[in-house]
């Protein structure tokens, strides 16, 4: 996939302004980001969750993979923030196992956004911002822009979710 040069540049600006706010801010913002995922949940039952059009992914297929990316992006968050070299993220797919119980799933994300909030809160004021890590579309993202990133990767598979949502097709509850 090809991103746009002004998607691009959107990314960056918006990645750039937060990095910009303290740890603090940042924590609030890892909160709203997980508190929105659970609202985007709220309700959805297990055939919901199942639900695929085209080639689009499941509801359960999208948490699997914010699971899996949100993990990998918080073990690189703390190598940079202490200086050391993190490993290039790659395209992360879906996470094996999406068959679990929606409810599971919804837990494994809130513990994750949890476990977020607290690495965020963890991390140092005066972090090492020289250091970065490249993201295969935006480039060399240092931690406190991969922070900003973990809420943009959220809000575009929120988006995705509520896209399920809408399709005529969408099982009733």
């Amino acid at each position: 996939m090809t991103l746009p040069a002004d998607v691009r540049e959107q990314v960056l600006s918006y990645a750039r302004h937060q990095a910009a706010r303290s740890m603090a801010e940042l924590a609030a913002l890892m909160e709203r980001t997980g508190a929105e995922c659970s609202r985007c949940l709220d309700g959805v039952s297990e055939e919901q969750a199942g639900f695929r059009y085209g080639d689009e992914w499941s509801i359960k297929q999208v948490l699997g993979h914010i699971v899996e990316a949100t993990a990998v992006v918080n073990r690189g968050i703390a190598d940079l923030a202490a200086g050391r070299q993190a490993q290039e993220v790659g395209q992360i797919g879906e996470t094996p196992g999406v068959e679990r119980p929606i409810d599971e799933l919804r837990r494994a994300v809130s513990d994750l956004w949890s476990e977020t909030v607290r690495l965020v809160n963890s991390l140092p004021e005066d972090g090492d911002l020289a250091t970065t890590r490249a993201h295969p579309w935006f480039g060399p993202l240092n931690f406190k822009e991969w922070i900003a990133f973990q809420r943009i990767h959220a809000i575009d598979h929120l988006r995705q979710m509520e896209r399920l949502k809408e399709h005529p097709d969408y099982p009733e509850a």
